[in-house]
């Protein structure tokens, strides 16, 4: 089976496991594809975000904590809320730095919930992503992808000339 991950179908998603002794931190979705739903703290990335820029911003926005962002977890492929369309979705290990704990109106709900409840809420299809127990055990292992999997490469200007540079 093809699944279609072309640009006008594919969103780049970037997402934050974020542990205490309490447990995992996630948001309750007010938006209504996904609503009463749980969610990790994630968002589509903008333009001219780095990967970790995008998740550190998606943590700030969505719980009011900031954090650093560490070893990435998992890059997973997943249906998107756009009609026919799918998300890839990089998922990072990040720690609070600072903040407080705040509620948005697109997420009336921000708390950590703990490992059981987690396993709960999967088992009753009520977290949005079904990645989330594997980056969930790659957490755990305290092992993340190698680091150099990703590379910020600064767009090159584009020949001004139409015949092939020389050799």
């Amino acid at each position: 089976m093809k699944t279609d991950v072309s640009p006008a179908t594919t969103q780049v998603v970037c997402s934050n496991i974020i542990l205490n002794e309490q447990g995992l931190l996630l948001v309750r979705e007010a938006k209504p594809s996904a609503l009463g739903r749980w969610s990790l703290p994630a968002g589509r990335l903008e333009t001219g975000e780095s990967l970790r820029e995008g998740a550190a911003r998606e943590a700030l926005e969505e719980t009011g904590l900031s954090v650093d962002v560490g070893p990435l977890l998992g890059i997973y492929h997943c249906p998107s809320t756009l009609e026919g369309g799918s998300a890839i979705n990089f998922v990072f290990r990040s720690t609070v730095l600072g903040g407080e704990i705040r509620t948005t109106a697109k997420h009336p709900e921000v708390a950590f919930v703990s490992r059981v409840a987690v396993d709960l809420l999967v088992a009753q299809h009520q977290i949005r992503g079904h990645h989330v127990r594997h980056a969930l055990a790659a957490a755990d292992a305290r092992h993340g992808l190698p680091a150099g999997l990703i590379v910020e490469v600064e767009a090159s200007p584009l020949p001004t000339s139409s015949t092939p540079a020389d050799p």
